[in-house]
């Protein structure tokens, strides 16, 4: 192949996952996995054990890693339809953001720069639920649900979630918070949800 015909076309391979390359003079291979699914796979093993506050734990910090995982993929494959380059211009690898803030802003940007038809309105249940989650996750990642407990301290010096708030959560109730904020972000955009988001 001379360099004309290299310039002039596009090549696309598959490996494994989600593979694509774009040629110009020369070939750019990008690996990718979409990982959202498995978390979600994950997240519903968990769900399915009822009365287990470990079973909990597990489905919390793996539902929150899905919704993470997913608003990247959801950006980079449905949106920008596999326009790798331009991923950066919404997840900076260097930004602190956190998973609430990235929610918010990147359907935002998104819709500001007219790729998205709606944004989510994060005045309903669903977004406080959502919130809720996270704030589990964090407590469970960084070692606040280990604080020792009592009645006599104040409620932020106490764990969040204690083992009695994991012991009382009900199978499933993390997956369904990520199914609603995943589905309210389709029915906001007028897409469809994937087809591996099933209740748990």
């Amino acid at each position: 192949m001379n360099q004309d015909e290299r310039s002039s076309k596009e090549i696309t391979l598959q490996i494994d996952s989600a593979t694509h390359a774009h040629t110009v003079e020369s070939i750019t291979l990008w690996l990718n996995h979409k990982f959202a699914p498995e978390w979600f796979a994950d997240a519903l093993h968990e769900a399915k054990i009822v009365r287990s506050h470990n079973s909990r734990r597990r489905e919390i910090i793996f539902a929150v890693c899905c919704a993470e995982s997913y608003l990247l993929e959801w950006v980079l494959h449905e949106v920008l339809d596999g326009e790798f380059r331009k991923v950066i211009n919404y997840f900076p690898p260097d930004s602190k953001r956190g998973v609430t803030q990235k929610w918010k802003d990147v359907p935002k940007q998104l819709h500001d720069e007219g790729l998205t038809s709606g944004i989510p309105n994060y005045g309903e249940s669903w977004w406080e639920e959502w919130l809720q989650l996270v704030c589990y996750r964090d407590g469970l990642v960084h070692a606040r649900s280990s604080r020792p407990e009592t009645i006599s301290q104040l409620d932020k010096e106490n764990p969040l979630p204690s083992k009695t708030k994991l012991d009382q959560l009900p199978a499933g109730w993390a997956l369904r918070t990520v199914i609603a904020l995943i589905r309210n972000l389709h029915n906001a955009v007028g897409t469809a949800t994937p087809a591996w988001l099933i209740e748990p």
